[in-house]
């Protein structure tokens, strides 16, 4: 028993300390790179972080994720069987967020039936659900949403705020397309 709670106590001053790290790292334009549950390092050097290091999901995020795998398998097939164009091209990517007057009916549900995420990506009607579209210094986008005005080789990609997706606006870059 006791050995639990001082795991407990461990965790908690971990997390006061990469609170109060992030902040002086934040206000010194510093970097807070995360080795381990107990060790914490400021990084004065413009180095990448590792995601899987630096990042941590809730039980409720962990669960929304595990819902969009198998709410995506359910569309499997049709990707297997689609015919589109594949590979590096040049796409047009807009910027959507999860308020009302830019979503028809739940903001924060995609047609394909998952919840929006980082990395959900609205596509044209000829790109199934679960397409996946790379594109470079951004990430793995999948996608998972339809829109109105999403077709051809317009894209439409979720930021989790109106602010951002303005800020992002319309850009054309060049994505690796793929099953």
């Amino acid at each position: 028993m006791s050995n639990i709670i001082k795991n407990v106590a461990f965790a908690g001053v971990s997390l006061v300390l990469i609170v109060i790290f992030t902040n002086r790292a934040v206000a010194k334009n510093n970097f807070v790179k995360i080795i381990s549950n107990a060790e914490v390092v400021l990084s004065t050097e413009r180095e990448k972080l590792d995601k899987a290091v630096v990042s941590f999901q809730t039980k409720k995020e962990e669960k929304i994720e595990k819902q969009n795998k198998k709410r995506l398998n359910n569309y499997k097939n049709r990707l297997i069987e689609a015919n589109f164009v594949q590979g590096e091209q040049g796409i047009l990517v807009t910027g959507y967020s999860s308020t009302p007057d830019q979503c028809w009916g739940n903001p924060f549900r995609t047609a394909s039936g998952t919840h929006v995420h980082q990395g959900t990506m609205a596509c044209p009607p000829q790109y199934p659900f679960g397409t996946k579209i790379e594109i470079d210094n951004l990430g793995i986008f999948i996608c998972e949403d339809r829109g109105g005005a999403i077709k051809g080789n317009h894209f439409d990609m979720w930021f989790t705020s109106r602010n951002k997706a303005l800020a992002w606006g319309k850009r054309v870059v060049v994505a690796k397309i793929s099953k």
